[in-house]
């Protein structure tokens, strides 16, 4: 048997990831936030850098103006306190003494994930207190924003939310309605108006007014928080305004910040006479500093082309609105500009544009394609649609899923059932027979 030793070179390409490239795709797929605390820590790392003056006299949102060293981001961000800190602030202005204070402090620290409370034993063991005192504070706090709060159960809630409209609503439907809640709550999430008509001898459309009144109150307690405080304000990184038939990219300075070389610095190095040490510190961060601008000009660079290419494949979508929005893979667009898909992914990571028809995330744009007769359309324009037939449709005979298949047939586009339902369920839509009303 013979062995042989042989040897052979093989020619290939690979990519070597140095410390300047990861840093260079980390930044590229940095949020407008992540990127201002990277920016401001190496600002304080290196003398060299600064902010152009265009950035450091940017506007917040109330028009003050900040200098350089005075950037408090903070001031971007709407304050929300916590639920437990909101209410021990409604707490303190109620509570008689140390002792209601305490106790209510408990409750609230132990209201469940819903804002439900169901543990008076415990606060008895813990607190060693009576009965009574745990119900006189209890008491006070079912009666703070948001209404609901620190309720037994759902069926609770909703009842301390109608006895807070006892001065807008007629006594007898509140009692009404506190009755459905009570005895009925399983036909009111089936939608069953006749049969709740029936047992309190109403007529239909007097028993859908108090079902629409009930519906209007919320069963969760934390969701009324989160609407007391819906801080979900976000600022475009991009902006898309219409100029004359075509579509101008304006980037957000706050989101691609321009920086340059402190003046100071600047001429130590054109000088030349400065001691050999800090020359070679200056030169060494100098070096670090053209990094940075550089990387974030190619930022720029990169999202200006993607916004482009966005503007170029979806023209039908911000003239006409969601129904017009065409499948588009990252790929399309990584053609489009001639970069690596993987590219595209980072650098559409939590960026957001403002278009005519709202604010997206840019990765809303890349959606799942249908394929119909007439070729392939987009999963939001196919379900933009369904909401527009559902909104539509007459309230006393909505439509079956089989229905709306079939008028979506008559659009070309051929889906089953089953994907209706599906995609009723995602936008939160319910069943026809849930959807019937009667008129009052």
């Amino acid at each position: 048997m013979d062995f042989k030793q042989e040897f052979n070179l093989k020619q290939g390409q690979k990519m070597i990831m140095t410390p300047k490239l990861q840093q260079a795709i980390e930044l590229l797929q940095f949020s407008t936030l992540e990127l201002r605390e990277y920016i401001e820590e190496e600002i304080i790392n290196n003398p060299l850098l600064e902010f152009e003056d265009i950035y450091s006299s940017s506007a917040n949102y109330s028009g003050e103006s900040y200098s350089q060293e005075g950037i408090n981001y903070q001031n971007f961000i709407a304050d929300r306190p916590s639920l437990d800190e909101y209410l021990c602030q409604q707490l303190y202005l109620v509570a008689d003494n140390k002792l209601e204070e305490e106790i209510g402090q408990y409750i609230i620290g132990n209201l469940d994930d819903s804002g439900f409370f169901t543990d008076e034993e415990k606060v008895k063991e813990e607190l060693k207190v009576s009965d009574k005192e745990i119900e006189v504070i209890l008491s006070k706090i079912k009666k703070f924003q948001p209404l609901g709060i620190a309720a037994n159960n759902i069926e609770e809630s909703l009842v301390l939310q109608l006895d807070n409209l006892t001065a807008e609503i007629d006594i007898q439907d509140i009692n009404l309605a506190k009755k459905i809640i009570c005895d009925y709550l399983s036909e009111l999430s089936k939608n069953q108006v006749s049969i709740i008509a029936k047992k309190l001898n109403l007529e239909l459309d007097h028993a859908q007014k108090l079902i629409d009144l009930i519906k209007s109150l919320t069963p969760i307690p934390v969701e009324g928080f989160n609407d007391l405080y819906n801080n979900s304000y976000l600022e475009p990184d991009v902006i898309l305004k219409r100029v004359k038939g075509d579509y101008i990219i304006i980037m957000d300075e706050r989101s691609f910040p321009t920086l340059r070389i402190n003046r100071y610095y600047k001429k130590i190095l054109e000088q030349g006479k400065s001691e050999v040490e800090l020359q070679d510190y200056v030169n060494e961060k100098l070096n670090s500093a053209l990094w940075l601008i550089k990387s974030i000009e190619q930022r720029r660079r990169t999202i200006y082309n993607i916004v482009q290419a966005i503007i170029d494949l979806q023209r039908d979508f911000l003239v006409g609105g969601l129904e017009y929005l065409k499948p588009m893979t990252m790929q399309e667009v990584a053609d489009a500009i001639d970069m690596h898909e993987s590219t595209v992914s980072r650098a559409t990571s939590d960026k957001y544009i403002q278009t005519p028809h709202g604010l997206f995330e840019m990765k809303f744009f890349f959606s799942e394609s249908i394929k119909t007769k007439s070729g392939f359309t987009s999963a939001v324009s196919v379900k933009q649609k369904l909401k527009t037939i559902i909104e539509e449709e007459d309230k006393s005979k909505p439509l079956s899923d089989q229905k709306i298949v079939d008028k979506l047939k008559a659009m070309n586009i051929d889906i089953s059932r089953r994907t209706i339902a599906n995609y009723r369920k995602e936008l939160s839509i319910p069943s026809s027979r849930q959807r019937k009303r009667y008129a009052y």
